[in-house]
């Protein structure tokens, strides 16, 4: 006999984030936002509405989730220089412009709070 309460789960569905990488993107916003050395993991635990058991097993510290923070913010500043570069291929001029030229466009957002790993490095929020 069929039952009536199947769930169904559909193929299209993305997947739940997981503790890491939800913990991961409220430290890095609460990171830059508010600086490093402001924010507490009593915080990032309540913003991301995991507990402090699942954020130290994901990350062993503080530290370790402040320096994924850095490693993360790296990569992607070096994604948006390759992306510049690759738009323009053989053309250093226009590499270096179309490149200074996002940077220029991110300076403008209201939310722009500075070099993420100068502000860390400074302790600045």
């Amino acid at each position: 006999m069929p039952s009536d309460n199947k769930i169904e789960v559909s193929s299209n569905a993305a997947p739940a984030p997981k503790a890491a990488d939800k913990i991961l993107d409220v430290a890095r916003d609460l990171f830059y936002r508010e600086g490093i050395r402001a924010i507490g993991v009593d915080e990032i635990v309540k913003r991301a509405g995991v507990t402090k058991p699942s954020l130290y097993r994901s990350f062993p510290s503080k530290d370790e989730l402040a320096a994924s923070y850095l490693r993360k913010y790296d990569l992607e500043f070096w994604e948006r220089f390759d992306e510049a570069v690759d738009a323009h291929p053989g053309d250093p001029r226009a590499q270096i412009i179309a490149f200074l030229t996002r940077v220029g466009k991110r300076t403008q957002k209201p939310d722009y709070r500075g070099c993420g790993m100068t502000n860390a490095a400074g302790g600045k929020p």
